[in-house]
């Protein structure tokens, strides 16, 4: 039985990308999210800003997602 470390260098499908583009970065999105950090940094709060991009922008991430994401924007993760 390989350890992990062993099974990873080995593992042909790690190297296999998913293609996976996150809503925020995708360019029809590009500019909603930029506006919602915006607000958040103006002091909106993020479950208003969640709502927004929900409600308004057609994002399909739960509200958690959206104010982890808000955070890490701001703090420069």
């Amino acid at each position: 039985m390989n350890s992990l470390i062993d099974y990873a260098k080995s593992d042909k499908e790690a190297k296999i990308k998913t293609g996976y583009t996150a809503w925020r970065e995708k360019k029809d999105n590009q500019k909603a999210w930029d506006e919602a950090v915006e607000g958040y940094k103006s002091g909106l709060s993020p479950s208003t800003v969640a709502r927004w991009l929900q409600n308004e922008k057609g994002c399909p991430l739960t509200d958690n997602t959206i104010r982890n994401q808000l955070k890490d924007a701001v703090n420069g993760g």
